[in-house]
């Protein structure tokens, strides 16, 4: 299974991340690499933070389309848009901002997926295991947006 708790899976990540500048062009969708970086930052964040105040609602939530989404099926191209809670990271300094995305990615990524997780913002309840197939396959859909 892809997910960032495999060491290799997450060395792969950051390899692609070394290769994005703050110039490099967006293939599909309305983020610049700056952004998407600082919006990857809010998404590995959330996954270390409490629970949402208000519990996610909606076909996102429910099994399978959970699982359908987070495990299988290929994620739209420009055609979803990110909640505001995974906006939040404003970007300052492209090489903090991009040494910021690694260090979270380790740090969650290492943590494995044992123990308690939060509820996420969109899909509701997650495992840890589904936390880090989720991810690695947002990381990889906005690494493809972005050629890499």
């Amino acid at each position: 299974m892809r997910s960032i708790f495999n060491a290799h899976e997450r060395r792969r990540l950051h390899q692609r991340l070394d290769h994005l500048t703050p110039d490099t062009p967006a293939r599909w969708g309305r983020m610049n690499a700056h952004r998407m970086v600082c919006h990857l930052i809010d998404a590995i964040e959330s996954s270390d933070a409490p629970s949402p105040a208000v519990a996610a609602t909606g076909l996102l939530t429910r099994a399978p389309f959970k699982q359908l989404v987070i495990y299988l099926l290929p994620w739209p191209k420009g055609k979803l848009q990110s909640p505001p809670e995974l906006l939040v990271t404003q970007p300052s300094a492209w090489t903090a901002d991009l040494a910021r995305l690694h260090a979270s990615l380790e740090r969650v990524g290492a943590r494995g997926p044992a123990g308690a997780w939060p509820a996420s913002d969109v899909f509701g309840p997650l495992t840890g295991r589904d936390w880090g197939a989720l991810l690695r396959t947002h990381m990889n859909h906005h690494l493809r947006q972005f050629g890499l």
